[in-house]
């Protein structure tokens, strides 16, 4: 990561295309947001645009924007990303994943600096720095004629790739620490027997995973017992002993204002182990996102901040948790 910190700082200060390589949470959102914080634009826009997160059929549209009455549904004009972020800094997220067709419109945009609404007959012109983040191997991607050469070579003039965290690990006690002073507080230090489980630990989510993990534990403290917590998904990735949940063996007595020990409720059900540590952490996210929202009075930026994440994965878990409760 050192070694990493000068070419940011060259980068941060330049205009050029830059292509952001790694693993999923390895922090390539974040990064490309403090280069656009610490560069020449930091008082424009800095816009996100997650190629997975938009119906294959209206990625064009989010991209390039509309003209009213350009198909069924546009009721109103509306502007694409590339116009929200002009002046600014356009991240593409997971551009490993964009379909070959739109990746040719991709590159006329970016060579031309012009759009031209879908609808529309004029073209508009822009100015925009493109950061592209994706957790594909482009080089292999092009290789196999999933992704376009002159579209890669036009992106490329500067590429950065984030290790994974467990080629770094002596980040970890350093990055645990400052999740659990943003979200605890200074005044409860990090226990040191937590921190050595994350440290033996092979964090196939990698920062994101470790942040959560913290989280969890800033939430749930005792009912964890002498465990972390890891997600299930990933079980059949990790190298080392995974992160158990286990119930506190004796848990506090209830009152009437306590909604109950998740834990002791999820067991009773009988259910398999990965769906029951699913229930569990579906539990832990909705009452974590609900109090920071009522703490910070329904402030959902400041709640974002609170929590570590950044806002639009934030509101990610804030709507998952309404789905969930209003599937329930």
């Amino acid at each position: 990561m050192r070694r990493l910190y000068p070419l940011c700082e060259r980068l941060a200060g330049s205009n050029v295309p830059l292509i952001v390589e790694g693993e999923t949470g390895t922090g390539k959102e974040v990064l490309a947001e403090s280069l656009h914080d610490q560069g020449p634009r930091a008082r424009e826009p800095f816009t996100v645009f997650d190629c997975t997160a938009v119906p294959p059929n209206l990625v064009e549209a989010a991209l390039f924007g509309h003209e009213r009455g350009a198909f069924t549904g546009a009721t109103e004009l509306r502007q694409g990303v590339f116009e929200q972020a002009h002046g600014g800094t356009l991240l593409i997220d997971e551009i490993g994943d964009l379909e070959l067709e739109l990746q040719a419109k991709l590159l006329r945009a970016i060579e031309r600096s012009e759009i031209r609404r879908i609808g529309g007959k004029q073209w508009i012109r822009v100015d925009v720095r493109i950061i592209a983040a994706t957790r594909r191997n482009l080089d292999e991607e092009v290789a196999a004629g999933r992704f376009r050469d002159d579209l890669f070579y036009r992106l490329a003039v500067a590429r950065l790739e984030l290790p994974p965290l467990r080629a770094r690990t002596g980040d970890i006690r350093l990055l645990a620490s400052h999740f659990w002073n943003r979200l605890a507080g200074s005044k409860v230090p990090i226990a040191d027997d937590f921190v050595a489980q994350l440290e033996s630990y092979s964090w196939p989510g990698n920062v994101r995973e470790l942040q959560n993990t913290v989280a969890r534990r800033v939430v749930l403290g005792d009912l964890m017992g002498g465990e972390a917590i890891a997600p299930p998904s990933s079980r059949s990735l990790r190298s080392t002993t995974p992160l158990e949940v286990v119930p506190n063996p004796k848990p506090p007595p209830r009152t009437q204002s306590d909604p109950g020990d998740v834990i002791a409720d999820v067991i009773a059900c009988g259910l398999p182990l990965p769906r029951a540590r699913e229930r569990v952490l579906e539990a832990f996210e909705r009452r974590y996102v609900k109090h920071l929202v009522d703490k910070h009075r329904g402030n959902v930026a400041r709640a974002a901040a609170a929590s570590g994440v950044a806002l639009r994965y934030f509101q990610v878990l804030r709507a998952r948790t309404k789905r969930r409760e209003e599937e329930t």
